[in-house]
């Protein structure tokens, strides 16, 4: 009998008191169908004659089969009951398996946190952008306090182990305090090895939360439940925050912005799903369970050793910072924060730079490489410049005017001393002091004025020497002539001198 045709009955019966043989009538049913519904208390169920199904005959040796390998697929047992003449779909086979076999989730327990109990970090994946140049992958870095659920994020462009610990404390002074515990994933910045209760912790971790006095909990590999508060904040962030911004979080500077701001006026003042409170609110009960942080802060910079290379430039995150000449293929200390390169040398800033976030370039001081360029003249162009600055300072002034021009320089030191040698220091200055007037620094404008001169007092001009190798005449070395040598051509003898008076 169908439920409808039985409430039916009884509503005509007992509501509108018809006869039974009414409602017969009116129902197109036997007064005997009327009895039966009538003396019922309860609609009768109806029993369907059961279909034999294709895979009652297999169900022993997929029992057996199940027995020796648990783990094995529908398609791989009826691959196994097809060769005992199995036709059927694995669709039947997956159904009765998945009836027959255990439930493998886990049941888990609700945790129930205390006030500054514990706070719970994780990272999260947000895509890519272009600095300059460069694309880089943008993470954000998430802590929650379990009790209050007050959120901190933070936007990185990397994952580091200093990524990590500087934005860890940042959130604890963002919170104005320490929890008493620190639960973390099991990743690299963290972890050294193993997992859980047989980790071995990072030892600059382990300095961390000594400072902050707090105890380190990580969590079970391939265990993200573990910390199931903070993965919740993440997917939060990532459905809520981020999803539909593509046109707003365009640069780094949107992602910098846009923190603080969805922090602030949406994240921490909503009604949580879980406490029904506001997370902003719950944490005013908190605020004075936390431990106060340190006078001392906390160092995150990275630090890195390295060697100062030939070029006097030192090498982090595929970018190039210059340093002072001097320091070359020195060892030399590199400390990074997240706006700031510094190079130290024995405890001491030798070079300070902006940190730039892009890939492939060279940041370099205008002092660094003027210096560089100095020292890499060679010592015999160095002796060459001293000795023609020594000449005078029409000399020196005529030197910096040739630095100052797009020129090389050395070719016209070297053949205004020549022409020193040749013509004599006096001349040659005479014709550095009217070139200099005539605003012309130039060795063959000096060399003009030098002939000029000499046809105006009618002197004939000196043959220069042009030896074929001029590296022999370099290493002839003469003694200084002494004039009294000359002396004794012109003395005469006494027995003459006395003849002739």
């Amino acid at each position: 009998m169908d439920v409808a045709v039985w409430a039916e009955i009884r509503r005509l019966h007992h509501i509108e008191r018809l006869s039974r043989r009414a409602i017969a009538r009116r129902l197109r049913c036997s007064r005997h169908t009327v009895d039966r519904a009538l003396t019922l208390d309860h609609p009768q169920a109806s029993i369907r004659p059961k279909r034999a199904s294709l895979l009652e005959p297999y169900t022993a040796r997929i029992a057996e089969i199940v027995a020796e390998h648990p783990d094995l697929s529908a398609v791989r047992i009826r691959e196994e009951i097809a060769k005992h003449g199995y036709q059927g779909e694995v669709s039947l086979v997956r159904r009765y398996l998945h009836r027959m076999r255990p439930a493998r989730g886990r049941v888990y327990q609700e945790a129930i946190w205390e006030l500054g109990d514990a706070m719970q970090v994780d990272w999260g994946d947000c895509g890519s952008i272009h600095i300059g140049q460069t694309q880089r992958r943008v993470s954000v870095f998430v802590a929650v306090l379990c009790y209050s659920r007050m959120l901190y994020l933070e936007f990185t462009l990397a994952q580091k182990k200093a990524d990590f610990y500087r934005a860890i404390v940042a959130a604890l002074r963002f919170f104005a305090g320490s929890p008493r515990k620190l639960i973390f994933d099991n990743l690299k910045a963290a972890v050294i090895s193993g997992s859980g209760r047989h980790a071995c912790l990072h030892p600059e971790l382990l300095a961390l939360c000594g400072h902050f006095c707090m105890q380190p909990v990580p969590c079970e590999s391939h265990d993200p439940e573990s910390k199931g508060v903070v993965e919740c904040a993440v997917r939060y962030i990532k459905r809520n925050a981020l999803a539909g911004r593509a046109e707003q979080l365009v640069s780094w500077q949107d992602y910098l912005q846009f923190a603080p701001y969805w922090r602030d006026h949406v994240a921490n003042v909503r009604m949580h799903q879980s406490t029904h409170q506001r997370p902003i609110d719950r944490f005013q009960n908190e605020r004075s369970t936390l431990r106060p942080l340190p006078e001392i802060p906390f160092d995150t910079d990275d630090s890195v050793a390295t060697v100062v290379t030939p070029h006097a430039r030192v090498h982090y995150d595929s970018n190039r910072y210059s340093v002072p000449p001097e320091f070359v293929r020195k060892a030399v200390t590199l400390r990074a924060s997240d706006i700031l390169i510094r190079v130290l040398h024995e405890g001491h800033e030798i070079a300070r730079h902006p940190r730039c976030y892009e890939r492939g370039q060279l940041l370099c001081v205008p002092d660094h490489q003027l210096a560089a360029l100095h020292l890499r003249r060679r010592l015999q162009a160095r002796q060459i410049d001293q000795e023609f600055d020594s000449l005078g300072p029409e000399a020196r002034q005529f030197h910096l005017e040739l630095l100052r021009r797009p020129v090389k320089s050395s070719l016209h030191v070297r053949r205004l001393l020549n022409l020193a040698r040749l013509y004599g220091r006096a001349d040659v200055l005479d014709a550095i002091r009217l070139a200099l007037e005539y605003q012309t620094c130039d060795a063959a404008y000096v060399e003009t004025l030098l002939h000029q001169q000499r046809r105006r007092r009618q002197l004939p001009s000196p043959t220069p020497l042009c030896p074929r190798r001029r590296e022999l005449i370099d290493e002839i070395h003469l003694e200084e002539p002494d004039p009294a040598a000359y002396d004794r051509l012109f003395q005469v003898p006494d027995s003459e001198s006395h003849e002739t008076i």
